[in-house]
Parts: structure tokens; sequence; C-alpha cells
């Protein structure tokens, strides 16, 4: 209780204790009138010391009327005392040097009075800018906790609600068929059971990446930090599994070319480089037969994803920026390529884009093999 009584008013404390210094420093000062015989020198040390006290008053009253909360107002005028103590104290200590060496110590009420004030001022300035960065970092924990809460929440609301998704479209296809092999061999409506068939697939199919992004994210999270946490990782099974997928989804070619395994240093997260690679590839394809050919290389000192496509291929004055925040090209629609840069980035990995021949793009990705370690 009584601390916390001492938290709310030490800022009428300070003021109280600093106008006292100043009354102290007016009154010294004018008893030395009729010492020195001259007013100039007196009115430049009350200047030194007594003014500066009129602004540790001030900013008594200033954090009085502030909206610090009663602790942090309790630290920094804790900060302005110890500046006090300090620069007080090694003043003090210099003239006791004098004293015991035997010199005379003229007055010695003047240093100690400006050292008292600077010290204060100092203290009010040092501990003014530890609590804001102190309720700087409340606030970014409080954000933090406050995103991770809410990433929390909605993967597991969107995991309930696409595992609905998923359970209907299941249910629909199994009815398809059902009704397909009890109309027989008549032949009636197949083409539109065959194209319901395919549309239960794709929300089949979409439901589950959708669910394998939800539980990539915390890689993704991970990757993205200072300090990522990274495996081996198949590259060869996720570029298959991805591949088929897309091909299920889009109305293109997949062809593919992988080793039986290629592991790289990575996490979870490479499913979103190759995901968005290999999108990329087929929303942006205008050919009339839409294709994209992926491969898989290993050397000793890389694995090498190759993605190619026949679209129209991508401008030149975009190439070198495509995968990076800080260009001029914008960001509007490269969200998914600006992530898997920065995921590559985490990997030690590398990815540059070329003209593909006669028509189109080739996007080579060069990862770290596992166990090789990143540079």
């Amino acid at each position: 209780m009584l601390r916390r009584s001492l938290q709310q008013r030490c800022p009428l404390l300070l003021l109280g204790g600093a106008v006292a210094v100043f009354l102290f420093a007016l009154g010294h000062h004018a008893a030395e009138l009729s010492t020195v015989g001259s007013i100039r020198w007196p009115v430049v040390a009350f200047l030194l010391d007594g003014v500066p006290a009129l602004g540790l008053a001030y900013a008594g009253y200033r954090l009085w009327d502030s909206k610090f909360a009663p602790e942090d107002r309790y630290r920094i005028c804790l900060w302005s005392a110890v500046g006090s103590g300090v620069f007080v104290g090694a003043i003090g200590i210099t003239l006791l040097v004098r004293a015991v060496e035997g010199r005379t110590v003229a007055e010695p009420t003047f240093p100690l009075l400006v050292a008292l004030n600077a010290g204060g001022i100092a203290g009010i300035v040092a501990g003014h800018y530890q609590v804001r960065a102190r309720i700087a970092g409340r606030r970014a924990r409080t954000a933090s906790e406050a995103l991770g809460f809410v990433n929390s929440l909605l993967r597991h609301d969107l995991r309930n609600d696409l595992n609905v998704i998923r359970g209907y479209g299941s249910e629909l296809a199994r009815d398809d068929v059902e009704d397909e092999r009890r109309r027989g061999g008549d032949g009636g409506g197949s083409g539109d059971a065959s194209s319901d068939r395919r549309d239960a697939s794709i929300v089949v199919e979409k439901a589950d990446e959708a669910l394998t992004r939800i539980e990539t994210s915390s890689a993704i999270a991970d990757s993205l930090s200072e300090d990522p946490t990274l495996e081996p990782i198949d590259l060869a099974a996720v570029v298959a599994e991805l591949a088929a997928r897309i091909e299920n989804v889009y109305d293109v070619e997949v062809r593919t070319d992988l080793p039986d395994r290629a592991l790289v240093s990575a996490n979870r997260g490479i499913r979103s480089v190759v995901d968005n690679l290999l999108e990329n590839a087929a929303e942006h394809n205008d050919a009339d037969r839409p294709r994209i050919e992926v491969a898989v290389r290993e050397t000793p000192t890389t694995v090498r994803l190759t993605v190619v496509d026949n679209g129209s291929g991508i401008p030149d004055d975009l190439k070198g920026g495509l995968f990076e925040a800080d260009d001029a090209s914008g960001t509007d629609d490269r969200g998914g390529l600006l992530l898997v840069g920065r995921l590559l980035d985490a990997y030690g990995g590398d990815v540059r884009v070329e003209d593909n021949e006669p028509r189109g793009s080739r996007v080579v990705v060069d990862l770290v093999p596992a166990g090789a370690g990143t540079t």
C-alpha cells in the first residue's frame, strides 16, 4: 500500500523537492551578494543551479499530468533521484579529496547544487526513454500474444470448417459414383455425372490443400524468424504430390522428372515454395494447351528444382525483383512469390527466372542438400 502511494505521489515529491532546491539556491546566492560585493556573478551562479531546479519542477508537473502508469512515473522519478545521487556523489568525492589533501574548498554549495540539478535532469531524460522503451516492449509482447491467439483461433475454426467441407465433398463424390453404378450401362447423363465428380473432387482437393496450408503455417512462421529450425525434407515427394494436385485442379498438363528421393535442408514451409511456383505457372499460362514441366536434379553442392511453363513469359524488367519486396514492380499480386523469396532466404537457397524456348518462362531454384548446412 505504501509503495503504491509512493508511486502515485512521486511526481509531486519531485516537484516539491525541485522547488525547495530552487528556493535554497535563491537564498544562498542572495546571501552571497554582501560577501561578493557584486551582483553579476551571483546571478550567473543562480542561473546555473537555480533555473535548472525550475526545469526539474516543471518535469515533475508534466510527469504528474502525463498518461504514464504509476509504476512508470515512479521509475522515472527513481532515475532522477539516482542521477542526482551519482552526480552529487562524484562532486562530493572530489571536494572530499581536496579537503583531505588540506586544500581550502572555498564554496562547496554551488558545485553541489549544480551537480544535483544536472544529475536530476539527466536521470529524468534517461528514465523517460527507458520507460518508453519498456512500454514499446510491452505493446510488442501484447501484440505478439494477440496475434498468436488469433492465429490459433483461426487455425482451429478454419480446420473445423474445412473438415466439414471435405466431408460433404467426399459424400458428393461417392454419391455420384453410386448413381452412375445404379444407372448401369445406359450411358445417360454420363457427361454430367463425370463433371459432378470432378467438381466434388476439386472441392475435396482444395479443402485438403487448405488444411495442409494451415498445418504448415507454423513452419512458415518459424522460417521467417531469425533462427529457423531446419530438417531434411524430401523435395521429390513434395513436388510429386503438389504436381498431381495442380493437374487435378487446373486445366493444365503437368510433366514431372523426379528422382526417387532428394533431401534438402528446409522445413514444411518448402511446400509453399513448390505450391506457389506451380500455381503461378498454371494460373498465368495462356497457351492453347497449357503445360508445366517440373524437374528435380541433385548435384554434390545443390538440389535444383526447375519449373518450366509454355505461357507468355515474364517481362525482363520484372524478372530481377519478382521475389523481392523492395523493388518498384509492386506487391499487389505477388504475395505468394514474395513468400517464396523469403522462405528461400531462410533455407539458404536461391531463385532466378529465365526465358523458355520457344515460349514461356523457366524458374530455377537451388536448395541446400540436407546435411550440407547453409551459407
